[in-house]
């Protein structure tokens, strides 16, 4: 595939940069197409709510087909989530994989490798939460700022910043990494990024900006713009009707595009792949070794670890943002 062949060429020596240059520009092209032809579709029609409040959801009894539609979801998370999560458990905690899953061959050793910090586990863990966090934290910040411009400012070029900020989604992660690489692999600039950990938060930023910035601009073309004007008429300034009166509307709205950058953040892996720093590792990348090294069952530990982590802080932060903050998103 065009991916795997920019990777290729990124990866294996001789690098040829200007090879996988060309390469993502195809990508970019098929990917714009197809940008291209899901916006003519969505836009041929437009529909307006005319109360702009929700209608209360009215049930509909399922009948004689409630069975087969809980059989038929049932089946479907089945074979999605439960079965792939059990696989990976089941790897991880069997000595041997040509040993089965077997009483005699059931073993924690790879798991109390992966505590010991073998190839530094532990820091690629930690690495990988903090870059999530770090990443959720920028992305809201700069979802919520795009969206207020792109909604209510009176701003010159504002359909071009609404357009720029969902650019990322438009074009394969791999493509971005690229980019990202030929733009901040050079020599003049005033401070280095390249080869730091800013570059992998500067990737993932740009890969998972469109999500806080669409969510924000939903919410902000639900809210009427009588409580700023009240404010503004009050003597409170941008900052602080900004501050008291609309970001509180809009916090409901903006953590669940949190919650969602963090998980995708915490196991991103094109991105580290590919601008990752020499001895810099995260979640991904440590699984994408150990599967190289012929480790899989540390690997799956690993995997195993990252998963219930990553969602017990995402029940966790949706259980508090439900106590407290009273508005529903």
């Amino acid at each position: 595939m065009l991916v795997t062949g920019i990777h290729e060429r990124f990866a294996d020596w001789p690098i040829d940069i200007p090879g996988a240059a060309v390469l993502s520009l195809l990508l970019i092209m098929l990917a714009m197409a197809a940008f291209y032809l899901q916006h003519w579709l969505v836009t041929r029609r437009s529909f307006v709510s005319q109360t702009g409040k929700p209608a209360a959801a009215e049930l509909i009894e399922l009948g004689s087909w409630r069975w087969p539609v809980l059989g038929f979801f049932s089946l479907a998370g089945l074979a999605a989530v439960a079965l792939p999560i059990l696989a990976i458990l089941a790897t991880a905690s069997t000595g041997t994989l040509s040993g089965g899953i077997a009483w005699d061959n059931l073993s924690l050793r790879h798991f109390e490798a992966l505590f010991a910090n073998r190839d530094g586990a532990l820091q690629a863990l930690s690495t990988s939460l903090g870059l999530a966090i770090g990443t959720a934290l920028l992305t809201g910040l700069l979802g919520a700022l795009v969206g207020y411009l792109v909604v209510r400012a009176q701003l010159r070029g504002k359909g071009l910043l609404d357009l720029l900020s969902l650019l990322p989604n438009t074009m394969p992660g791999i493509v971005v990494a690229v980019g990202l690489i030929l733009a901040w692999n050079q020599s003049w600039w005033p401070i280095q990024v390249y080869n730091t950990g800013a570059m992998l938060l500067l990737a993932y930023t740009c890969l998972l900006l469109p999500y806080p910035v669409r969510y924000a601009s939903a919410s902000f073309r639900q809210m009427g713009e009588n409580l700023e004007a009240a404010a503004r008429v009050c003597g409170a300034g941008f900052f602080t009707a900004f501050r008291r009166i609309l970001l509180p509307a809009l916090a409901p709205s903006l953590l669940v595009s949190m919650l969602l950058v963090f998980a995708i953040a915490s196991r991103e892996l094109v991105a580290s792949l590919m601008v990752a720093p020499a001895g810099m590792r995260t979640v991904s990348t440590f699984v994408f070794g150990q599967f190289e090294q012929g480790s899989p069952g540390v690997g799956m530990a690993m995997s195993a670890v990252a998963i219930f982590t990553t969602t017990a802080l995402l029940v966790a932060l949706t259980v508090f943002s439900r106590k407290r903050l009273p508005i529903n998103g």
